[in-house]
């Protein structure tokens, strides 16, 4: 049997919480967890390398995480 390597190409959506002072702030921290950690794992025996990814972050809103301002 043969050994092909395919591309996988998927269009993924997350939503992180983060700590910040502002929408602005929220979604630079955002872009920097998407660039450290964005996408997908697959089992090591497929030998996955990222090839490609587009991302891009949005709609930074506040959220109450049980704490008081």
């Amino acid at each position: 049997m043969k050994t092909y390597r395919v591309a996988i190409c998927l269009e993924e959506g997350q939503v992180v919480k983060v700590k910040a002072d502002s929408p602005e702030q929220a979604e630079e921290k955002a872009y920097k967890i998407a660039e450290e950690f964005g996408g997908t794992d697959y089992p090591k025996k497929h030998q996955a390398d990222c090839v490609h990814r587009d991302y891009f972050v949005q709609d930074a809103e506040e959220v109450n995480d049980g704490h008081t301002k």
